[in-house]
């Protein structure tokens, strides 16, 4: 019976944001033992989809009685900013002991982000990477699934036996990467030898840049990837990277792995390499401005037959770190009298007492923003109706929450004038259409919607949105698309578009 240890730490950390500590994780998914394996076989479960893929794809191998997994922890927070030491030490202590008290295991699989810091390193999943491969020794294979905004260091590479990055970007295929992860860690314990290969380039691609539908560069690049799997290639890994991390590592990389043919492997990511270099000058940000997003918006609520139109707000993206309550657009749309207008979700749990206090159905004086100390989250004041309270569960439908449980916290439906707005307690990006339908909001008949989201929103909306109905607004925020817009210390310039005249020595 083969006995595989499952662990994780996974944060995208933004070196703009405030750091993050415990509480951040046990608001949004800290595991433990026996809890892992009880959250992967659920039927709507909490925890990293990728972790029910492995196991799903386990069971499938091997049978669910000819294989025991040993899960250890798993902990994820919502992106913000670096781990604070303190914490991340206590947690790198439970993976230790964890991983000792198991004793004897044939192989370990890491469900990651990749895409963190720490207050003191710009590398804890290096150091997570590391210590499983002190602890479980040379022999052991391990192999990690990393989100395709990974930033990838030398330590991460030489710790593990293979990395398997995501392909698409809204990340609806985390399942199916928990499920490769399986099918690789099961081949490197039949005895096949993985041989990598990493190139990174001089490219920190604009968050909005990174789409991977057809006609986007980073698809392409990922898709040519795909074409290159064979008998010799068991993975092509293609990482945008994460810019706000700000680390010496940020940089779209390129990792090849093969059946122990490290020529071919270095040859491979080499050409892709080559590749995306070649198309860099796509990775440049269209946004539209904010007086053209007033007036879009605001025709669209007086012509009953013009197409409806979404407006994404990837500078306040919690899925980058965003605190997801900046009122630019909100206050830019109530001043020009917007109507027909829903939004959300907006992360304001004061707000939310406030409309509780008040009840549903009665008028206050909705004050936003008031325990806000972060940079961008100004506060606004206007008179509201409650229409709706809700205490904030619910089930994905569509997107990358399609089948998952959710969790807003508790959550209030308020009217301000012409827009509907969702106020939310626990902070997170707005993934799908049921971020408004679970609290009784009709997104499809709304003239127009706002989302705090960069780009994953367009997996859940696509049934309602189509790309060309979909306007990208430039306003100031944590995790504006505008890189110039920060004081960078970190990155490994140049690099482009931040630095139009970047070189890559090896093109």
């Amino acid at each position: 019976m083969k006995r595989i240890a499952v662990l994780g730490f996974a944060l995208e950390s933004n070196a703009f944001a405030a750091p993050c500590a415990r509480w951040d994780f046990e608001q949004r998914g800290y595991y433990r033992g026996d809890e892992i394996t009880t959250q992967a076989r659920a039927e709507t479960p909490a925890i990293y989809a990728g972790i029910s893929g492995f196991y799903a794809e386990m069971d499938r191998l091997f049978g669910a009685k000819r294989w025991h997994p040993v899960p250890v922890v798993h902990a994820s927070s919502q992106p913000a900013g670096p781990v604070a030491e303190g914490f991340f030490k206590e947690l790198l202590a439970e993976f230790e002991e964890g991983l000792r008290r198991a004793g004897t295991i044939d192989g370990v699989y890491i469900a990651e982000h990749g895409g963190a810091t720490a207050t003191h390193t710009h590398d804890p999943d290096g150091e997570v990477f590391a210590l499983v491969r002190r602890v479980v020794g040379p022999e052991v294979p391990v192999v990690a699934t990393l989100d395709l905004h990974a930033n990838v260091s030398d330590v991460m590479m030489n710790s593990v036996d293979a990395v398997i990055g995501y392909r698409t970007n809204p990340h609806v295929d985390i399942y199916a990467r928990g499920q490769e992860a399986a099918r690789v860690l099961n081949e490197l314990m039949d005895g096949v030898v993985a041989t990598s290969y990493r190139v990174r380039l001089p490219i920190v691609a604009p968050s909005v840049t990174q789409l991977t539908a057809e006609g986007h560069p980073y698809g392409d690049l990922i898709r040519l990837g795909q074409t290159k799997i064979d008998e010799r290639v068991l993975n092509v890994t293609i990482l945008s990277g994460f810019a706000f991390a700000d680390t010496p590592k940020n940089g779209m990389t390129v990792i090849v792995t093969t059946r122990n043919d490290p020529q071919h492997a270095k040859s491979l990511a080499m050409s892709l390499a080559k590749a995306g270099w070649a198309d860099r000058h796509r990775y440049v940000p269209r946004m539209i401005a904010l007086d053209d997003a007033v007036a879009q918006a605001r025709s669209a609520g007086m012509d009953p037959m013009a197409p409806s139109l979404l407006f994404a707000d990837p500078a306040d993206n919690p899925g980058g770190g965003g605190r997801g309550n900046t009122t630019y657009i909100l206050a830019a749309f109530l001043k020009a009298g917007v109507h027909g207008c829903v939004a959300g979700v907006f992360f304001d749990p004061a707000l939310v007492e406030q409309a509780r206090s008040a009840g549903e159905g009665n008028q206050f004086r909705a004050k936003l923003n008031t325990r806000e100390t972060a940079r961008f989250s100004e506060p606004l004041s206007w008179d509201a109706r409650v229409v709706h309270l809700h205490d904030g569960r619910f089930v994905g439908r569509h997107g990358m929450v399609t089948g998952k449980s959710v969790d807003t916290g508790a959550t209030a439906v308020i009217a301000l004038d012409g827009v509907t707005l969702v106020v939310i307690s626990k902070r997170q990006q707005c993934l799908s259409t049921e971020f408004f339908e679970a609290f009784g909001v009709d997104v499809a008949g709304a003239r127009s919607v706002v989302v705090k989201s960069r780009g994953h929103f367009r997996a859940g909306f696509e049934h309602l949105f189509p790309p060309e109905r979909i306007r990208e607004v430039d306003v100031p925020g944590l995790t504006s698309p505008n890189l110039a817009n920060f004081d960078w210390k970190g990155l490994p310039r140049p690099v482009y578009p931040l630095d139009p005249d970047a070189v890559w020595p090896l093109s």
